[in-house]
């Protein structure tokens, strides 16, 4: 069997996920902070290299998890393709703990939204391999994604903030903000 982790960073009691996760695979519920400070506390705890790092709220087969772990390797970031940026969500996202580290983990600054648009930043900047999954494979039984709750002017600082720490992808942060309120007004 593989090694590997599941990490679920969450404030709820009820986490429906546990219910997909093999048996036998460690799952480390990380509770404390905001989102990126238990998605950081969760990976850096976690006892082996490689890390799994869930919404509380989804499902999947037991095939399609074992099919992810098999991709997760030094330097490549296996998740769920975003809604907007054309890089992987945090809803589901593997990687390795070597990985996490060089890039510095989750900005613990964005608090509990866009942390993981950043880290999959991070990664493509340093040419790591992106794996993205369809969405469809993974059953969201949730309310909408944080981006959906989150007003118009704090979704807008978080973007200008990832383009000032990223100006080389400003142009994909702001085409991935933009594009979804346009096609809505069609």
């Amino acid at each position: 069997m593989t090694e590997i982790t599941v990490v679920i960073p969450t404030t709820s009691e009820d986490v429906l996920t546990r219910e997909s996760v093999p048996d036998g695979v460690p799952i480390a519920i990380a509770r404390g902070g905001t989102l990126n400070e238990a998605r950081n506390a969760g990976v850096d705890a976690a006892p082996t290299e490689r890390v799994l790092l869930l919404d509380d709220d989804i499902r999947f087969s037991e095939d399609f998890f074992w099919s992810v772990v098999d991709e997760i390797e030094d330097h490549t970031l296996v998740g769920m393709c975003d809604w907007n940026y054309d890089l992987v969500a945090g809803r589901l996202m593997g990687f390795t703990k070597r990985t996490w580290r060089e890039v510095n983990g989750f900005d613990e600054r964005l608090r509990s939204h866009m942390g993981d648009t950043d880290f999959a930043l991070k990664c493509h900047k340093r040419g790591f391999n992106i794996e993205r999954i369809p969405k469809t494979e993974i059953h969201h039984d949730g309310p909408p994604g944080a981006i959906e709750r989150t007003d118009a002017w704090d979704h807008a600082w978080r973007g200008l903030y990832l383009a000032g720490k990223h100006p080389r992808y400003a142009p994909r942060l702001f085409r991935g903000m933009v594009e979804p309120v346009l096609n809505e007004s069609d």
